[in-house]
């Protein structure tokens, strides 16, 4: 009974480790989410008005996960992770499309596939990437950053 407690309390501190909230306080409410859904919905450019060809950029980590790292690509709809990619492991990892590292405006293509190697995540039409132009990779259950990368 002794161990299993002890693993209990091990399993949890591990998590809570992972995904310190250090980056920001506050999770996104499903206000900010919808208000977010909204903002994109009235200024809604098409992406290939926005695009003069393939846009890049280098993963970064954050502060609280640094080993963040590989290359995204974004061509046509089509964004891309390199073989290179890795990130540190979380219980709730997404990738959003935002204006800022903060999360604000963000658009969410879906759970992290996997954290290391190549995956594709389609992208909406109606994406300003004059805008959301960051790519990140977010643990929505403590709203921390793992890593992002600007779309140039």
């Amino acid at each position: 009974m002794k161990k299993l407690l002890y693993f209990i309390f091990l399993a949890f501190t591990l998590t809570m480790i992972s995904c310190n909230d250090n980056e920001k306080p506050d999770a996104l409410s499903e206000d900010d989410v919808l208000a977010s859904q909204e903002e994109s919905d009235s200024t809604a450019v098409v992406a290939d008005e926005n695009m003069d060809g393939v846009l890049s950029g280098t993963f970064e980590g954050s502060s609280a996960h640094p080993s963040t790292t590989g290359m995204v690509t974004l061509d046509g709809r089509q964004l891309s992770f390199n073989d290179e990619f890795y990130s540190d492991s979380g219980p709730d990892l997404f990738i959003y499309l935002a204006q800022d590292l903060e999360g604000n405006g963000f658009v969410n293509l879906g759970t992290l596939k996997s954290t290391r190697g190549v995956q594709t995540y389609e992208v909406p039409e109606d994406i300003d990437f004059t805008k959301n132009k960051y790519v990140l990779v977010w643990c929505q259950q403590f709203a921390v950053l793992f890593g992002s990368a600007e779309l140039q």
